[in-house]
């Protein structure tokens, strides 16, 4: 993110720790839902360090945190998200993107060290690294299924019985395509290990030249 949203982040951070433990967690409840907004990470943090005010004058004078958000936190969180402008279209798909590559390339990090550890052993392709199907499908889906359950906290984080949902239905999909990256074996790429850290590194790079322009 950008400098002066990383700094506004960690302005609000130490705000934050003035407040009660019961005005902490109405605070986190609120930030969630922000992050699940269409408003850039500055409006957010903006939002984030108004709020932090208002919660810590109405402790100051001994007043609940309804007097200045009212009874329905949700309510108020959506009053003000509607008079922000979202982010245009093309800058939320960046961002995605952007959020995608440093997920691509954790993930990739995890292949090239398995596969390292596999020539260690003198199991696998030695000395290069194969890339499967399966290891496709299952990253794939490890990613979208994630990106699922991030998109459903935020959107219920002022839920009776928050953090409940259909988990289920994750943890299946986190199954199948674990079994499909066990079981699906045909390779589609061989690299060599060299190229597979080029790689890996190419991606965090980009991913931090867009990180810095973005927020």
């Amino acid at each position: 993110m950008r400098k002066k949203t990383k700094l506004l982040l960690e302005e609000n951070n130490r705000a934050e720790e003035a407040l009660s433990e019961k005005g902490q967690k109405l605070l986190t409840d609120i930030v969630v839902y922000l992050r699940g907004s269409r408003i850039s990470t500055w409006e957010q943090e903006q939002v984030r360090r108004d709020i932090t005010q208002m919660l810590r004058d109405a402790e100051a004078r001994g007043e609940q945190a309804e007097a200045v958000i009212g009874p329905d936190p949700k309510e108020f969180c959506d009053s003000i998200l509607a008079e922000l402008p979202p982010v245009p279209r093309w800058e939320s798909l960046l961002c995605t993107l952007r959020d995608g590559l440093l997920a691509a390339a954790v993930l990739t990090a995890i292949w090239l060290g398995f596969g390292v550890l596999e020539g260690l052993l003198g199991v696998g392709s030695w000395p290069k690294l194969t890339l499967t199907i399966g290891q496709l499908i299952s990253g794939s889906g490890i990613l979208l299924t994630a990106c699922g359950i991030v998109y459903w906290i935020c959107r219920r984080s002022f839920s009776v019985g928050q953090k409940k949902g259909p988990w289920v239905l994750p943890f299946l999909v986190l199954f199948v395509v674990l079994c499909a990256g066990i079981f699906l074996r045909q390779p589609i790429a061989a690299l060599p290990v060299p190229a597979a850290v080029c790689v890996v590194a190419a991606l965090f790079v980009v991913y931090k030249l867009m990180d810095l322009r973005l927020d």
